[in-house]
């Protein structure tokens, strides 16, 4: 796995780390929407939940990650570079847990370094809502030159799916039972 980048991630608009306070809290809501039942309805998003075993506490812990599937793939790169929580995760332990579209496997996360591989998902990566942002925030301009030429600033993790049973549970449906609650004090609130 690479080393950290002399480079710093320029932290504006939705590339600043989140800490703590609101912004941790924003990023927790797709997760909870997972758990809710929405999953479904997040396809569209091109999001998975990927499970890491903590390397501190070696307990489960999980992100909810924009992803690219490609060549049959899943490919993910951290947002905030070297220093996201679930990428020194991953540097402790890749069998990680994936989560898409349904389905749930173990995978094995390994560094992308082909400049062949990394064209093919440059090519791919302009779908993303962000992609120039991001880019933009690790000082790379939006050419496949320069994006060859740094490609050290954001490393690139493809998951590569295991035959074995996934290494951590997956996130599972547990909050179901909210959607029943509300039904129950709408219809009281109703008839009142």
């Amino acid at each position: 796995m690479p080393q950290p980048s002399a480079v710093q991630q320029r932290e504006r608009g939705i590339f600043v780390y989140p800490a703590g306070g609101w912004r941790r809290a924003m990023f927790k809501l797709p997760l909870i929407a997972w758990r809710l039942g929405l999953e479904p309805l997040m396809r569209p998003m091109r999001l998975i939940v990927l499970t890491t075993r903590g390397r501190k506490s070696g307990r489960p812990r999980r992100t909810m990650l924009e992803h690219t599937y490609l060549n049959g793939h899943v490919y993910i790169a951290p947002g905030w570079g070297t220093k996201t929580q679930w990428y020194m995760n991953v540097l402790a332990e890749p069998r990680v847990t994936v989560q898409r579209n349904g389905k749930t496997c173990g995978a094995n996360a390994s560094l992308v370094t082909d400049d062949g591989e990394l064209t093919a998902l440059y090519q791919h990566g302009s779908k993303s809502p962000v992609w120039r942002q991001y880019l933009e925030s690790w000082g790379i301009e939006d050419t496949l030159e320069d994006f060859l030429a740094k490609k050290d600033r954001i490393p690139t993790l493809r998951l590569d799916v295991l035959s074995e049973r996934p290494p951590m549970p997956p996130l599972r449906v547990d909050l179901w039972w909210v959607w029943i609650a509300i039904v129950i004090v709408g219809l009281f609130l109703w008839k009142a």
